[in-house]
C-alpha cells in the first residue's frame, strides 16, 4: 500500500495545483504535504514532466521536455524564482545571498524548515514531523487526519502561511541536491540522481524509472524505491510518496 504526488513546482504550490495518485486508499490519513497544496484524483499515467495528464500525451509522455533545462544556470533559476511575486522577503534575502555563495546553504535551508515547524507549533499543533533523507532534503509527513472538517481546514492554512517563506528556498536547495544539472524532465533528473548517488545501476533509464512509478505496484520496480536515498531523490524533484510503514503526524 502506497501513495505518492508529482508537483510541478514551487509557484503551484501557492495555485493549489498538485496531481495526487493513490496506488492504494489509505483511510484516516492525508499525504498532502507542508506545501499546502490541494490534491485532485488522477490515474498512474501522470507520472509525467510538469504535472502534465497522462489523457493529453502519447505513449512517450514521460520524456516530455527530454534534454531541456529549466535554466541556463542555477543562478539564472535563482532569478526566476526571485521574479515571482510570491517570494517572501525573507526568501528573496536567503535567495540573494544565494546567489553570492553558489548556491542556498545548509544553515539557511534549515534554517527555514525549523522556522516553518516553529510557527505551526506556535499555533498550537500538536506534533510537527519532518522528515530528513541522506541528500540534506526535508519533507514533512503525512498527517493523521483524525480532526474536524474545520480544524483541517484550518491547519491547511495554517501551513500553506508558515510555508511561504521555505518554498523558494526549499525550490533552490532541492535543486541544487536533486537536479544539479537542471533537468526539465522529472524522471531524468531523478534517475541522473540515482545515477549519481550509485543508487540505480547505469543502464537504468528515466523512461524505465518512469514505467515502474506508473505501473502502480511496487513490485514492478527494479531499484530498491524504498532506499531512504531513492526517496531522497524523488523528494528533491517533487515527488512526494507516502508508505504504509512511515510515521504519520498527529497535529490534532
Amino acid at each position: 500500500m502506497s501513495l505518492f504526488k508529482i508537483c510541478a513546482g514551487w509557484p503551484r504550490f501557492f495555485a493549489a495545483i498538485c496531481a495526487l495518485v493513490m496506488l492504494v486508499a489509505v483511510g484516516g490519513c492525508s499525504n498532502e504535504k507542508s506545501d499546502g497544496s490541494g490534491s485532485t484524483g488522477t490515474d498512474s499515467s501522470a507520472v509525467d514532466n510538469e504535472g502534465q495528464s497522462g489523457d493529453q500525451l502519447d505513449e512517450d509522455y514521460e520524456l516530455v521536455g527530454s534534454g531541456q533545462k529549466k535554466a541556463d544556470s542555477l543562478n539564472a533559476y535563482i532569478d526566476q524564482i526571485l521574479s515571482y511575486p510570491e517570494t517572501s522577503d525573507s526568501a528573496r534575502e536567503i535567495l540573494t545571498r544565494a546567489k553570492a555563495n553558489g548556491g542556498v546553504t545548509v544553515s539557511d535551508y534549515e534554517r527555514t524548515w525549523m522556522n516553518y515547524k516553529q510557527c505551526l507549533l506556535d499555533k498550537g499543533y500538536k506534533e510537527i514531523i519532518l522528515n530528513k533523507y541522506p541528500n540534506g532534503i526535508y519533507e514533512e509527513a503525512a498527517y493523521y487526519a483524525n480532526g474536524t472538517p474545520s480544524q483541517i481546514q484550518k491547519f491547511d492554512q495554517d501551513r500553506q502561511l508558515c510555508f511561504k517563506d521555505v518554498g523558494p528556498v526549499n525550490e533552490v536547495f532541492s535543486m541544487q541536491q536533486g537536479n544539479p544539472n537542471l533537468a526539465a524532465n522529472v524522471n531524468e533528473a531523478i534517475v541522473d540522481c540515482l545515477h549519481r548517488n550509485n543508487l540505480a545501476p547505469k543502464e537504468y533509464t528515466a523512461k524505465q524509472y518512469a514505467a515502474e512509478r506508473a505501473e502502480g505496484d511496487l513490485k514492478a520496480f527494479s531499484i530498491n524505491i524504498k532506499d531512504p536515498g531513492v526517496r531522497g531523490c524523488e523528494v528533491a524533484n517533487s515527488v512526494f510518496v507516502a508508505y504504509p510503514e512511515d510515521k504519520l503526524e498527529h497535529p490534532f
